[in-house]
């Protein structure tokens, strides 16, 4: 074990994406359910890694501030896609650190990003409506030096799948099911 990971789970588990690809293919859902004004629900969907099944009962809340004509009840869509770029980081540095047998005693990651509301209101065409950068900060302690951790962190960037969508484009493929509700003639 080390940083609480097992070093031998991890070896296996390259070594059986090695001997069958498959088994490196992951695929993850969520649906969600509008609540009220700017509230919602979300649940994670069965995920599937190779061939295997891997139930996953978790679900969560989606609010916006008031200020953001929310009720201020949970986190919002943007602090859930920080969150979740810098736990797939934390992920990728701690298997980094775990592989190259490097003990770590602290680590924590900063995740920030602005956003011109503009956009997202219509009132500007050029106005840009995703994050204009996220900015990151890794604080860690452990027996590496700077010069590790640094390349360990650019690794864990290169590595980390939330990192990588964020910062190359991705196909978005929509689709709608609408249904028009129409009040009966009495």
């Amino acid at each position: 074990m080390n940083n609480n990971i097992s070093v031998c789970a991890l070896s296996e588990f390259v070594n059986e994406v090695k001997a069958s690809p498959e088994e490196a293919e992951a695929s993850y859902g969520v649906r969600l359910a509008w609540q009220s004004g700017a509230r919602s629900s979300a649940e994670a969907s069965p995920m599937k890694i190779g061939p295997h099944t891997v139930s996953r009962n978790f679900s969560w809340s989606i609010d916006e501030p008031r200020q953001l004509l929310g009720s201020n009840h949970a986190p919002n869509p943007q602090e859930y896609l920080l969150s979740g770029f810098g736990a797939c980081m934390m992920m990728a540095f701690v298997s980094g650190a775990t592989a190259k047998g490097i003990q770590l005693e602290h680590l924590s990651i900063n995740v920030e990003g602005d956003l011109d509301l503009h956009g997202f209101l219509g009132m500007e065409s050029n106005a840009p409506v995703g994050f204009s950068a996220i900015r990151y900060r890794i604080d860690v302690r452990g027996d590496a030096s700077p010069e590790t951790f640094e390349a360990l962190r650019q690794q864990a960037e290169s590595h980390s799948p939330n990192a990588m969508t964020l910062a190359n484009p991705v196909e978005l493929l929509g689709e709608i099911n609408a249904e028009e509700v129409r009040d009966s003639d009495t």
